[in-house]
């Protein structure tokens, strides 16, 4: 499922945006790629505790957190999902599908600083979603990466658990967006590219459709494979408005 931000006006969904980020809750239609050794590994970091609002987050506390590289540049997070298995967003590969041209980064903390643990590997296949882009702009945003070795897991790396396709998510629950990328409007992450973190709230979506009465006929509409997130006394966010996540593809910090 897509988190999609409901903290700016509609005067604001050109600002850019506040985190890069790897959603915590993903479709039922990536179980399949569980194993059973898996999801006994699955979710357990060895740093719990949270912190509240896009500040650094502490190293082991999300394990499953990965970093996409598009010819050697940031360009989205992604989540590990088993040892041969990535889930990120569909749009993070509207450049290119040639496997050759990505990275990914596994147990960085700090993007330019690899720890003893960090490993790098390169992608084999690309499946984005099918119908990504067609029952509705940007619709279906998410896509698996195939990797070409199997991934070791240790203490800085980690598969993340999946939903079970019956569960929901009751409005007000907490969920937690972790990634690189920008901080403010105009401001990257400075180096050495710490991963960040925030704490926001699942938003009823007829509340969400109330934010985002944009100027077209009809307005946003909020699809049922959406979820809005964000801290709306903070501003803490994925992005700064909802359309922007789905307009534009996340700005890259510099060449690693």
């Amino acid at each position: 499922m897509k988190i999609t931000s409901t903290w700016d006006s509609v005067t604001h969904w050109l600002g850019t945006r506040a985190l890069a980020v790897t959603v915590l809750w993903l479709p039922y239609l990536l179980l399949s790629t569980e194993t059973a050794s898996t999801r006994k590994k699955c979710g357990k970091p060895l740093v719990t505790g949270k912190i509240y609002g896009g500040e650094a987050a502490p190293a082991l506390r999300w394990p499953w957190q990965v970093s996409l590289l598009y010819n050697n540049r940031y360009i989205c997070g992604g989540a590990l999902i088993d040892h041969f298995w990535v889930a990120s967003a569909a749009h993070c590969f509207q450049m290119s599908r040639n496997p050759s041209d990505y990275k990914v980064l596994l147990g960085y903390h700090q993007l330019q600083k690899p720890m003893k643990h960090s490993q790098q590997m390169t992608v084999y296949k690309i499946f984005v979603h099918s119908d990504f882009n067609r029952t509705y702009f940007m619709g279906s945003d998410i896509a698996l990466l195939q990797l070409s070795l199997s991934v070791n897991f240790n203490s800085h790396i980690l598969p993340i658990c999946l939903m079970h396709p019956d569960n929901t998510l009751p409005p007000h629950l907490s969920c937690w967006i972790t990634g690189w990328g920008m901080v403010t409007e105009d401001d990257y992450l400075p180096k050495p590219y710490h991963l960040q973190e925030a704490r926001v709230g699942i938003i009823d979506s007829d509340i969400c459709k109330s934010y985002f009465q944009m100027p077209t006929a009809g307005g946003l509409d909020v699809p049922k494979d959406v979820l809005c997130a964000a801290d709306l006394l903070t501003g803490k966010a994925i992005c700064r408005s909802a359309l922007e996540c789905r307009l534009t593809v996340r700005q890259p910090i510099p060449r690693l």
